[in-house]
């Protein structure tokens, strides 16, 4: 196990492996890399769906991705803290529980999530509901309206998730109006 930018790395190389590793330490505070091998390495690749339901099973989280080398991926998880649920994420935690696969220690995130507002948090932005300051903003500009409403649906996601994240109001001020004067030219918020 090797130290990258503070974070300690785990190898694992089945679903298995990684079941074991986070029911051994599902309680530890800290963030890691969890090192995991790409399709190349077909005997030792675990799909990422099968990499979420362990860490929802556990009340864990995944963060931002990174190339190791041209076999491996590292990925950061924790413990869920504060976050909000997208309903992806949701829909996969009711799965789980149907199938009986839930660790107490997911329910016990599922059910502080529920208590501090996170589970519910993003509900509009996954009906696509515009805020309306956005939507107003949006029908300022020529055909800003109409072109945000052809773009994916995950585009228009990521772009309702980032005006809502916005810490001040002068930040979201200002993400809403870029999104809204990129989508009167048809154009979508680059790094979205």
């Amino acid at each position: 196990m090797i130290k990258t930018e503070n974070f300690q790395q785990i190898t694992v190389t089945s679903q298995a492996e990684l079941h074991a590793w986070l029911l051994a330490n599902h309680t530890q505070k800290e963030t890691i890399w969890l090192v995991t091998y790409k399709k190349c390495v077909s005997e030792k690749y675990i799909e990422h769906d099968k990499i979420l339901d362990e860490l929802i099973i556990f009340g864990w989280i995944d963060g931002i991705m990174r190339k190791v080398d041209d076999e491996k991926t590292m990925q950061l998880i924790s413990p869920r803290k504060v976050q909000h649920w997208s309903k992806t994420y949701k829909d996969r935690y009711l799965r789980l529980e149907s199938e009986g696969r839930m660790h107490e220690s997911g329910r016990l995130s599922v059910q502080k999530s529920k208590q501090n507002g996170t589970w519910d948090f993003m509900d509009d932005v996954d009906a696509l509901i515009k805020p309306e300051d956005f939507e107003n903003c949006l029908k300022l500009h020529a055909d800003a309206l109409n072109n945000f409403n052809h773009f994916g649906d995950s585009f228009q996601r990521f772009t309702l998730r980032w005006i809502k994240l916005a810490k001040t109001t002068e930040t979201r001020s200002k993400r809403i109006q870029l999104a809204s004067e990129l989508a009167s030219k048809n154009q979508k918020i680059p790094g979205l």
